[in-house]
């Protein structure tokens, strides 16, 4: 990830010299957006989702620890923790991320913004003794984001560009209850990077937007206002 962010900052460096130019010495057909605000909301893959390979990587390194624990106490004498075992049962229900966005255009290639992100998965749990339902595993994420966007296609009814960004993001989850006598959730603030490949927005006032790449959904498409 971090070879990623710096081959685009590298792209958007080494496009600095274009970018600063005078409206006038850029493409006849380059449309100067100076002063204008964007708002919209758009819908992409789950994030949870994307990181729910990443949740059994932890759940296993947190039963390794568990089974440490186990043969710690067996030498000590001690009553070992309760640890109740579960699986999976049915499919996963997710809510793809929802985001809402809003970002001040300071000159005619640089937007200036926030993010808001929200996507969440669920899952039914079952004993893996007698196949009855034990509870419902949650993982949600809430992200707040500050995004710039470096735009290299300025259109009248098209843009195009790139985007990176960072920002803090609340996990809310259980998914580590297998390991506890009953399910119990966490809170926890995580460090939540942005980055966006290739955006593009289609429409004068009232645009669609696409963008591909996204941390936030990979792909994602939505509508917004200019003004």
């Amino acid at each position: 990830m971090k070879k990623l962010y710096a081959l685009l900052f590298l792209a958007v460096s080494a496009t600095f010299p274009l970018f600063s130019q005078s409206g006038s010495d850029h493409h006849p057909k380059w449309v100067d957006y100076t002063g204008t605000h964007e708002v919209d909301v758009s819908v992409g893959f789950p994030t949870t989702c994307m990181m729910y390979a990443y949740m059994g990587i932890a759940k296993g390194l947190v039963g390794l620890g568990k089974i440490g624990d186990a043969l710690v106490d067996d030498m000590l004498g001690n009553d070992p923790e309760p640890v109740v075992s579960v699986e999976p049962s049915g499919k996963m229900r997710v809510v793809p991320n929802l985001r809402a966005e809003y970002g001040y255009n300071f000159l005619s290639w640089l937007n200036v913004g926030a993010a808001v992100n929200y996507s969440d998965y669920r899952m039914s749990m079952k004993y893996e003794d007698t196949g009855q339902y034990a509870y419902t595993e949650q993982f949600g994420m809430t992200s707040v984001t500050v995004r710039v966007k470096f735009y290299w296609l300025n259109r009248k009814w098209v843009r195009m560009y790139s985007a990176i960004g960072a920002g803090v993001g609340i996990v809310h989850t259980n998914a580590f209850s297998e390991y506890v006598e009953s399910p119990a959730y966490i809170t926890k603030a995580v460090f939540a990077p942005d980055l966006c490949l290739i955006g593009l927005t289609v429409g004068r006032k009232l645009y669609g937007r696409i963008e591909y790449g996204s941390l936030y959904g990979g792909l994602t498409a939505g509508i917004g206002y200019r003004f």
